[in-house]
Parts: C-alpha cells; structure tokens; sequence
C-alpha cells in the first residue's frame, strides 16, 4: 500500500490550525531534560507548519501518570515546553485545559495527554474534543503510533484532514529498507530480557533476515530448552516450547560464550559449563568474536535490545563489542528502542549507525506487520476509506 497521499508535503497549512501529536516522553531529572533527541528530531515537522501558519496545538504523554488523580510535578510538561522554547527560539505556551488549548491562536502545548480521562482507551467522546481543536491533525508521535489511543488513533476520525509528520516519513522510509527491500545480506539482532514480548518479531525477522543473532536474557530462555544448566540467571519457564522451536530454526545464533557472577567473580564461561550459582549478565568475548563474520558479511543490520546488563560497566562490554564490529563494518545499520539507543549514547556509538529509530514497540510492531494502526487509519481517511 501507497502512503504518499498521507505526507504532510500533500496538506496545505495557511490560515488553517493545526494539532500535532509528537513523542516528547524523556528523561527528566530534578526539572531538567536529560536527553533532548526527540525534541530535535521534531523540529523539522514543527518548523514547516509555523513556516504557513502560527496556529498550532502540540499534544504529547510523559511517562505514565494516573488519569483520575492530579497531575504531579514528575509527570509535568513544564521542563519540556521550556526546552522547546529554547530549541525553536520561540515561546511554546503550556496549557492544562481543552478549553485553554481550543481558545490557543498560537504555538501551545497541552499538559501531559495521558493525564486526561479517556486517552489511553481512545474513549469516542474525548476523541472528538480532541478533533474540534484543530482542522488538520499531523501525528509524528512514531513510539505510539502502535497504541490505539484518543490522541493518536480517536482523533483521526474526529478532524477534518490527517497527514503524517517529517519523522514519521523518515522512520518508515528506514524501516521500509528492512521490511520491503532490504540490501542482502541482512543481519538482525535481539537482545532485551523478554522473549515473550520479542516472539512475534523474531518470527517475522526470521523471515526477512538471513541471520539473526538472539541475545541478552532472550537467549537464556533458549539455553534452558536445550537443557542446559543457567543457574540463578533470568528466564521464562512458560516460553520454553516456544524457545525450541525458535533455537530449531537454522538462521537463528545464539551466543555459546557468556559472562556470568557467582557473588565472588565475574568470568567468562561456556554455556555449557555453568554452574548452579552462576548468573548469566552478557555476551561474551568469544560469542563477540564468532558473530565477526556475520557483520563482516552483511549489507544491511538491524538491532533492537542490548545484549547484556549494559547500564552496568562490568555487563555492557558485550552490547560494545558488537557496536564496535559494527562501526568497522561498511553495512547500513539501524538501531530501535529505548534501551539500545540508551546503551548506544552510553558507550558513545551513536555515530556508527546509520538510522536510530525512535520507537521500541512502534519499532518491532512495524517490522513484524508493516504497519501500524495508526497510519493505517490515517492512510484510509487521505485514500477516501
């Protein structure tokens, strides 16, 4: 399916309002940002609709606030709105009414959608007051455009005009090069805790990549279904059926050196030769050095979960090997999630990827389907659906 007809390059903004839904959802701490990438990543978008029109109405969630009780300071918008300000050198008004945010003639932000009754179950009623602030709705919100949700899904059916955003075209344009047409070979990469959220996507890899190396507490599921000893580390007794049958297929690598602490030591070890106190925390040297040959080959990798407990320096060496193979590599590379793009910054490698998507579910979602619910609505309204 064609989504051209749904670019923001097709809506024409002048003496028009309106209403964006962005993914401002960032660290703060102590009422400072401390990462504005998604900020910046918006400007783009933001510009071009202030470059035909001043009336403009920014919706975004932050964290998970409680949609019955009063908005806290740590769930505030107020750090947010200050940091755009300064990013676009022009006073972005934060408001925390409907009423406040309709009467708006100028650049406004809503406080903290998820705040609002009805949001988060795209209520029909909020849905269209959220439609009547606005006659052109542009959702650039990629991290939630997965979630069936009032002011990224409800809305669509409440505003006269939809498009997608610069960012939303980017990420789909990156995505597209794994989905539809990617440069073979492919190397994929899944690391995270949880095989249980990750099943359907490394299905759906399986069938686009020619490799896809499983990592992180992933793997330790798939050790336990070989019968494998893991001692105390973390895995999924109930995904053990479901970790067979993926370990069964032949493009699937798993790593057979890993780096485990008994409370004494950390040491690198077989998988093969654990013992019952030992604790799988990352990959180890050996693995990183038998996956060489897939990056070496590969023309094109996608990555989404860490391959170990990267937040702490003695476990992130692993998820750093590998990136470090990576950046040596000539493939075009793309990272996704959270988690990855946090382990990225950290151990400063964010150079060495080509694209990093801004979505983790979003991300995975697009992979294993596709699409996404919420440009599929959007795709529908512009195609007359």
């Amino acid at each position: 399916m064609s989504f051209e007809e749904s670019f923001i390059s097709k809506k024409n903004f002048k003496k028009k309002s309106a209403v964006l839904r962005v993914d401002y959802n960032v660290p703060i701490e102590n009422g400072v940002l401390l990462d504005d990438q998604k900020l910046l990543r918006s400007i783009p978008t933001i510009e071009l609709i202030l470059s035909q029109t001043d009336n403009l109405k920014i919706l975004t969630h932050l964290g998970r606030p409680s949609e019955n009780d009063p908005l806290t300071n740590e769930f505030s918008l107020a750090p947010v709105a200050k940091r755009l300000s300064e990013l676009l050198r022009k006073e972005v008004k934060l408001v925390k009414s409907l009423d406040e945010l309709k009467a708006s003639k100028s650049l406004t932000m809503l406080e903290n959608i998820r705040s609002f009754e009805g949001e988060k179950n795209s209520d029909e009623d909020f849905s269209k007051k959220l439609g009547q602030l606005g006659e052109i709705f542009v959702m650039d919100a990629f991290g939630t455009a997965h979630r069936k949700q009032a002011s990224t899904y409800g809305i669509v059916n409440f505003i006269n005009e939809a498009c997608f955003g610069l960012l939303i075209e980017e990420e789909m344009d990156a995505l597209e090069k794994i989905v539809l047409n990617p440069t073979k070979p492919l190397l994929g990469i899944i690391g995270g805790s949880k095989i249980s959220t990750k099943i359907n996507v490394i299905e759906s890899l399986t069938n686009h990549c020619d490799w896809l190396i499983v990592g992180g507490a992933l793997a330790n599921t798939c050790y336990a279904a070989q019968g494998k000893n893991i001692g105390k580390s973390l895995f999924e007794p109930s995904y053990l059926d479901v970790a067979k049958k993926i370990i069964e297929n032949p493009k699937i690598v798993i790593p057979t050196f890993v780096v485990v602490s008994n409370g004494s030591s950390i040491v690198e070890k077989s998988v093969n030769e654990l013992s019952d106190e030992d604790i799988i925390f990352d990959v180890g040297q050996q693995s990183i050095e038998a996956f060489s040959q897939y990056i070496e080959e590969a023309n094109t990798i996608v990555w989404n979960g860490p391959l170990g407990k990267f937040e702490e320096d003695e476990f992130s060496k692993g998820t750093e090997g590998i990136a470090e193979k990576i950046a040596e590599s000539n493939a075009m590379t793309i990272i996704g999630g959270g988690e990855t793009l946090a382990a990225f910054a950290k151990i400063e490698m964010m150079k060495s990827v080509d694209y990093a998507s801004t979505g983790g579910g979003a991300f995975l979602e697009y992979i294993e389907l596709g699409s996404l619910p919420c440009l599929e609505l959007i795709n529908q309204k512009n195609l007359g659906g």
